[in-house]
C-alpha cells in the first residue's frame, strides 16, 4: 500500500473521535485565538542536532556523500531547449516528500490568559521537496519539512516511494540530511553541487520540487540577489544563513527542492518565498550546505534524543 493511501485512511477518524473534535472546534470558536501554533524562538546560532544513524557517515570523505560538479556557471548558448534540457537532466534527482506530523500546540482556555496554556501535539500531514546528492541514497531538503515528522516517506520522479531515516538537522541553516531506505547495491540519480560563491544576481537558475503536493514540477527564472542576511546579524557575531535571492518560483510545497544552474549543477537548497510579494524567494546556499556536511562528517554537533 502506498503512503499516500496509508495517509487518506488515517483521516478515517471513530465517532468518538468526531466528537471529541466537535467539541475542541467549539472551544476555539467561542476562544478565539486560543489554539495556536507554539512557536519555537527563531535560533541563530543553534547546533546541528545529530540523530544515532549520523555514525553511518562520520569520518567519511566528501565524495561518499556528495557528488561535487565542474562548471558553476558558463557561457552557454541560449537556445529555446536548453531550459527543458537542464530540468530532464535534474528530474530524476529529485523528490517528493510526504510526512505524518505531531506539530506543537498550546490550547489557552481564554483568548489573552496570562497563562502559556495547555500544550499539545495536533497530528496532520505536510509535504515537501528533496534531491538525491549522491547515488547510494543521501538526500538534502529543508529541517522545517521534517522538523515535526513522525513518518516520512519519498517518492521519486518515477513513481516509486521508500522510507528514510534521518541523519542530522540543522535549525539555523534549516538543513536536513536523510538516507533513503533502499537495498545496499541500489543507486539513485544525483544532482552535482555547484560553488554557490561563482553565480551572480542575473545568472538564470531553475527550481524543481513539489509545489502544494501537484509532484514534480519546474520553474524558472534568475538569482536576483546574493549574500542576504535576513536576521539582521553580522557575520562575525553568529552562525547564520546567507541566502541566495531568487525570483525563481518557490511555493509551499517547494520547500528542499533544488536551484539549478544552466549547466546543470545545484547552487541552493529552496527554502522559502514571500507570499505577498512578486517571486522574491529565497535558497540556502551550496557553500553552507557543504559546511552542514562537513560539520556532521567530523561528528561536531548536539545528539537529539
Amino acid at each position: 500500500m502506498s503512503f499516500k493511501r496509508k495517509l487518506s485512511l488515517s483521516g478515517r477518524m471513530r465517532d468518538n473521535e468526531v466528537c471529541i473534535l466537535i467539541l475542541l472546534t467549539l472551544i476555539v470558536v467561542m476562544c478565539t485565538g486560543c489554539l495556536s501554533q507554539e512557536e519555537e524562538d527563531f535560533q541563530v546560532d543553534a547546533p546541528i542536532l545529530l540523530q544515532p544513524a549520523a555514525k553511518r557517515v562520520l569520518g567519511a570523505q566528501p565524495q561518499d556523500l556528495i557528488i561535487e560538479g565542474k562548471n558553476t556557471v558558463e557561457d552557454i548558448p541560449f537556445t529555446t531547449q536548453l531550459v527543458r534540457q537542464v530540468a530532464q537532466k535534474s528530474g530524476d534527482a529529485v523528490v517528493s516528500i510526504y510526512v505524518k506530523t505531531q506539530t506543537p500546540y498550546r490550547l489557552r482556555v481564554l483568548p489573552f490568559s496570562p497563562f502559556r496554556g495547555i500544550r499539545m501535539n495536533v497530528p496532520g500531514i505536510g509535504l515537501g521537496s528533496g534531491f538525491f546528492i549522491h547515488p547510494s541514497g543521501y538526500i538534502l531538503t529543508n529541517n522545517h519539512v521534517i522538523r515535526h515528522a513522525e513518518k516520512i516517506r519519498i517518492l521519486t520522479n518515477d513513481g516509486k516511494d521508500y522510507g528514510v531515516t534521518v541523519l542530522a538537522r540543522d535549525p539555523t541553516y534549516d538543513l536536513a540530511l536523510l538516507k533513503a531506505q533502499a537495498p545496499a547495491d541500489q543507486r539513485f540519480s544525483t544532482l552535482p553541487m555547484g560553488d554557490s560563491d561563482a553565480v551572480e544576481a542575473g545568472d538564470m537558475v531553475i527550481a524543481v520540487g513539489n509545489p502544494l503536493g501537484l509532484g514534480h514540477t519546474v520553474t524558472a527564472g534568475i538569482i536576483s540577489q546574493t549574500f542576504r542576511n535576513l536576521t539582521g546579524t553580522e557575520n562575525e557575531e553568529a552562525r547564520h544563513t546567507e541566502f541566495i535571492q531568487t525570483d525563481t518560483a518557490i511555493n509551499p510545497g517547494s520547500s528542499g527542492g533544488p536551484l539549478i544552474t544552466m549547466t546543470g549543477v545545484w547552487v541552493g537548497v529552496n527554502t522559502a518565498g514571500i507570499m505577498e510579494a512578486q517571486n522574491i524567494g529565497f535558497a540556502v546556499p551550496s557553500r553552507q550546505v557543504q559546511e552542514f556536511l562537513d560539520e556532521i562528517r567530523a561528528g561536531k554537533g548536539q545528539l537529539e534524543e
